[in-house]
């Protein structure tokens, strides 16, 4: 009997009158349902799992965005106005914590950029000439002029050197220079900004310095570019002028309160503690500037941050709950360790030491934030304002990072943002001994740095004579929140492996489920084979049976 033939009885169940089809489907099912049961769980588990891990994720994301946010926004709870804010404006910077202000202000002179303007030139593209520019900045004694013997006192920033070709053109000489022009001050804006200008009737390249007498610039010039053929030539020291001076760098003066000051801008950040002072143009008039207690901004941000916090808890409470009743409506991640250790951390923020900070540490209570019973944050502004009246720092704390010192005398020039731990450092030196935060710290010249300990990283200078005094280092609460969540977000993060961690265990379980049904297929072969071959035995026997018994019936005459 043909193979089909014997598939075909072994379906109708010719013979045996068994529908073997449904017996085989039975045998197959029986054989294979627990191991297709465990398969089909653990991908719908291990699915569930990537699924609520990269919600997770995915919520830590919009957790940082409005963390940043809030940061970007954040306040002092001071505000500034000024009378005349044509004159000048003034406003809170966040630096440090404010105070209530009332002060008297005029404005004599406003802070000028040094500017030099260079040869002229008929065309942008022209060449300038092979050889080397330099310049320097500092205090000029005097204008230089052509054998003036007029010197420099430098002012420490760096030195920034060009090289031209006989090919350079003056547009790319301007270029080299901005390319090299370094920021000393680290304040954003570069030691100089090179330019090329056209009159009207000539090209030619201006140079400005960064604004106040202190920053005006010495240039020197080799080879071709020194050169005063045609009335080329770009130097520009105590011997030789011939850059044309076109704005002398001058400080910018003003009265505050009967007090005359000078600074080297017009954008004043240390004349009154936490706030800046803009000056706009001179007045002979008093003006008036003023700062008072503004929590409303203060207010707003925090009760965005206890929102934010409280909904992200509440979706991790969601994917870990457990349903007495029925164990269908579990959460995803009911019972995983990775679920109730990120929950242990975020609430672990609540009780946060804000460290770093004058007259800390601080915590979010300070800010009136406290823990309910079920875990979840709540915000009692008159909590926030009656410790914002007792200690304004408290409000920084919570916005703002903390670098300072608390002797003039005493800078920071670097620390180690991942090293350095927050805190406050205590810096002393009897001469032969030096220590910041009570560790050893090592001398050169003026600089003293530490490289152990929880202040590992801080470098200072420090000012001859000065033995004494405070560094402060503080990560704000905003910072140190999103570092946190930032753990969770790196591509290497305990959620990344996680979800690693299943899709594997899919892999794994693709793998079990191809092998199950390659195991299916040769039962269902093997079964409809014998039951065939049964069926046509049966099959057969019956057609016997049914011969031998018309011929054993009796014949009609």
């Amino acid at each position: 009997m043909s193979e089909n033939r014997t598939e075909i009885l072994s379906t109708i169940g010719v013979g045996s009158g068994i529908n073997t089809t449904k017996l085989i489907d039975a045998l197959v099912d029986a054989d294979t349902a627990g191991t297709k049961d465990t398969i089909e769980k653990g991908e719908e588990s291990a699915k569930a799992k990537i699924s609520a891990l990269a919600k997770i994720k995915s919520d830590f994301k919009t957790y940082k965005d409005i963390l940043v946010q809030l940061q970007t926004q954040g306040s002092s709870g001071y505000s500034g106005d000024s009378s005349d804010k044509l004159s000048a404006t003034f406003t809170a910077n966040n630096n440090a914590a404010g105070a209530t202000t009332n002060s008297s202000l005029t404005i004599q002179t406003l802070a000028k950029q040094h500017t030099l303007t260079g040869p002229s030139y008929s065309s942008s593209t022209a060449t300038v000439g092979s050889g080397t520019l330099t310049i320097d900045f500092g205090t000029w004694s005097a204008d230089p002029t052509s054998g003036g013997g007029q010197t420099l006192t430098t002012n420490g920033q760096s030195q920034i050197s060009v090289t031209t070709t006989a090919s350079t053109t003056l547009i790319q000489l301007r270029d080299m220079i901005n390319a090299a022009a370094t920021d000393s001050d680290t304040d954003g804006t570069p030691d100089v900004l090179a330019s090329v200008i056209y009159t009207g009737s000539a090209y030619m390249l201006m140079l400005k310095s960064e604004s106040g007498a202190s920053n005006e610039m010495k240039v020197a010039a080799t080879s071709n570019l020194a050169s005063t053929v045609g009335g080329i030539g770009y130097d520009y020291n105590a011997t030789t002028s011939n850059l044309t001076q076109r704005v002398s760098g001058i400080d910018s003066a003003f009265t505050l309160d009967g007090i005359s000051m000078t600074r080297s801008s017009n954008t004043v950040t240390d004349a009154i503690t936490g706030f800046t002072l803009k000056l706009l143009k001179t007045s002979s008039d008093a003006i008036s500037i003023t700062s008072e207690v503004d929590l409303t901004e203060v207010n707003e941000i925090v009760e965005n941050y206890v929102f934010t916090y409280n909904e992200v808890m509440e979706n991790l409470k969601i994917l870990g709950q457990h349903d007495e009743t029925d164990s269908e409506n579990d959460g995803a991640l009911n019972g995983d360790s990775t679920l109730r250790s990120i929950q242990t951390a975020m609430r672990s923020l609540s009780s946060m030491t804000i460290a770093g900070y004058e007259n800390g540490p601080y915590y979010l209570s300070n800010l009136g934030i406290r823990t309910q019973r079920d875990g979840t944050l709540s915000f009692r502004p008159a909590d926030l304002k009656t410790q914002f009246e007792y200690n304004s720092e408290t409000v920084r704390a919570f916005f703002s990072d903390q670098l300072s010192t608390s002797d003039s005398n005493i800078t920071v020039n670097t620390y180690d943002f991942n090293n350095t731990k927050p805190g406050s450092y205590a810096f002393a030196t009897d001469g032969s001994t030096h220590t910041i935060g009570g560790v050893s710290a090592s001398k050169d010249g003026t600089t003293y740095t530490v490289s152990s300990g929880d202040p590992t990283g801080i470098s200072l200078e420090v000012a001859s004579g000065t033995t004494s005094g405070t560094v402060y280092y503080g990560k704000s609460f905003l910072t140190l929140a999103i570092e946190q969540v930032e753990d969770y977000l790196k591509f290497d993060s305990i959620i990344a492996q996680r979800i690693t961690g299943f899709n594997e265990s899919l892999s794994t379980l693709s793998d079990k489920r191809a092998r199950m049904e390659a195991r299916i297929e040769a039962l269902y072969s093997r079964y409809q084979k014998s039951y065939g071959q049964m069926e046509s035995t049966i099959a057969g026997l019956s057609q016997t049976g049914d011969m031998l018994t018309a011929m054993l019936e009796p014949k009609d005459n």
